[in-house]
């Protein structure tokens, strides 16, 4: 086998390094494999795509100018062969047309990987991008396969570009100095003359002259070898000189690859990850009243166990919560209450309809209220809406009216005037079966920012939608039963909107639904 059979790439070095990774380690990534956004569209893709191919690209780079033992023997052989073959005769104005010559090799090769690019680009990449305007799953598929074949054949471009320079950089190094080296000998000619004596001086004068026959070591061997007189001899010599050299090359390339497979395969040993388990995917039901929720996992066992139990816990602590409502509510309410049965929670919002956000020009404010204890006959949908203000809404602001009622709840509005808190805490009182104990107390919230201007402000808000909560005992309930004082519970909830003109589609069946319980008579 010859120098030129020997592939690097395909040595066992080479593949092992891959697995390993240039570091040594294996990383695992938790990240899906492909993201995609709805909302990016063909940009969001181009642009995701542009990453990875960039990552991908920097690196094979690293890889193609990674300093390896192998690569380095492969540096030393062919700086050995172009010493050998070098002709030491030759004149400067060839050393400069060579180095030229390398350098505008160089600069046609960078010329054909950007043209290259360019018409993968303008005639693959950017009609794969019109047509993924107008049929997404057809454009994703052009645009995968065009960027594949852009990649390897960019890549393949950049390999060669590498290789080239990195070799050329080297042998017009050599030629420079070669150059430069020369200069000043025959610079100091004639001090050589009186050191050597003889015709030095002449020799080195003559040495690299224009019309100068070529000499180098190659020839001089050549012309050693078809010297021998004797015809079995000169063959001997000739198979003896070209065997010891390629098997000088082939050796060292064995031992390179013998000393960079031992240094990979301690570092694969250093990186073992303990085996994590097959691979399962998990369907969780945390709350078995709910036939359609379910989360999917999917990962190694040892991974999942954790996850799973994570899961269940966070679902158990957050469902059915709402942090304004626990934070707002004072503490005495649930220490004389009872637990609620039904409750209506009603959100509103500064803007009529979603989204709901905020904007430059517009601050967004929310407004959640409670009433308790509802009344089921008062769960009519124009009802629910007209104890809201209707389509106007309300004026929110910076007073604050308390009611307390007769079941041991109270329940507190927000009004731009305290009547306006007043008349809008009663009239979504009037939703519920409690009453007012006395007439309510009204505050006001003067909190300022750093202007000296109240935080609360004169604000029109809107009716958005509303939650009905019906937690009802199970004796001996399992999976999302909320543990209370007297027993536990089971929850159910439901969201129906209130900003639109008409009521929701199977409005009266969902809150039939929501009502439902054990035992219970839906009828009242």
């Amino acid at each position: 086998m010859g120098l030129a059979d020997i592939v690097v790439d395909a040595l066992e070095s080479q593949e092992i390094r891959q697995a390993v990774g240039e570091s040594g380690l294996r990383v695992f990534n938790s990240s899906s494999e492909q993201q995609q956004s709805d909302d990016g569209g063909v940009i969001s893709w181009l642009w995701n795509g542009a990453i990875s191919f960039l990552g991908l690209i920097g690196d094979q780079v690293f890889k193609l100018i990674g300093f390896t033992l192998t690569g380095l023997w492969g540096l030393f052989v062919s700086t050995a062969q172009f010493i050998y073959n070098f002709n030491w005769n030759i004149t400067d104005t060839e050393i400069d047309k060579q180095i030229a010559t390398r350098w505008e090799a160089l600069s046609g090769m960078f010329g054909g990987a950007l043209g290259n690019l360019v018409g993968y680009l303008g005639c693959g990449v950017l009609p794969g991008a019109v047509i993924f305007t107008f049929n997404e799953p057809l454009g994703v598929h052009v645009l995968a396969n065009v960027t594949e074949e852009l990649g390897e054949e960019f890549l393949a471009n950049v390999a060669n570009i590498t290789r080239y320079a990195f070799q050329s950089g080297v042998q017009s190094l050599l030629l420079w100095h070669f150059k430069n080296t020369r200069n000043f000998i025959k610079s100091n000619a004639a001090f050589l003359q009186k050191i050597f004596g003889g015709n030095a001086e002449k020799l080195i004068k003559a040495w690299g002259a224009e019309g100068s026959k070529p000499w180098s070591f190659a020839k001089a061997v050549d012309d050693a070898v078809e010297s021998i007189p004797n015809t079995a001899v000169r063959n001997f010599v000739e198979e003896f000189l070209e065997e010891a050299w390629d098997g000088c090359v082939e050796a060292g390339y064995v031992v390179a690859n013998s000393v960079d497979s031992y240094i990979a395969a301690e570092k694969l040993k250093k990186a073992q990850v303990p085996p994590l388990g097959n691979d399962r995917y998990v369907e969780i039901k945390p709350d078995r009243s709910i036939d359609d929720q379910r989360i999917i996992l999917a990962g190694a066992e040892d991974i999942l166990k954790p996850v799973i139990v994570q899961t269940l816990t966070n679902y158990q602590m957050m469902d059915n919560k709402d942090i304004g409502q626990w934070v707002g509510s004072p503490i005495d309410e649930y220490l004389r209450a009872k637990p609620q049965s039904l409750r209506l929670v009603i959100q509103f919002f500064s803007l009529k309809q979603p989204p709901y956000q905020r904007s430059s020009a517009q601050r967004l404010v929310s407004a959640t209220y409670a009433i308790p204890d509802i009344k089921r006959s008062k769960l009519d949908w124009q009802t629910i809406k007209a104890a809201c203000g209707g389509v106007n809404g309300y004026m929110w602001g910076r007073y604050r009216a308390t009611g307390l009622l007769d079941n041991g709840r109270q329940m507190q509005v927000m009004g731009a005037t305290p009547d306006e808190a007043e008349d809008r805490l009663k009239a979504l009182l009037a939703l519920g079966t409690g009453t007012l104990l006395k007439k309510p107390t009204i505050s006001e919230d003067r909190q300022e920012d750093n202007t000296g201007t109240y935080l609360k402000q004169l604000t029109r808000v809107y009716p958005a939608y509303f939650t009905i909560m019906n937690q009802y005992k199970i004796p001996g309930a399992l999976g999302s039963g909320i543990p209370m004082s007297s027993g536990l519970y089971i929850r159910k909830e439901d969201r129906l909107l209130l900003w639109t003109d008409e009521k929701p589609y199977a409005y009266d069946e969902r809150i039939e639904e929501l009502l439902k319980k054990p035992g219970a008579d839906t009828s009242t």
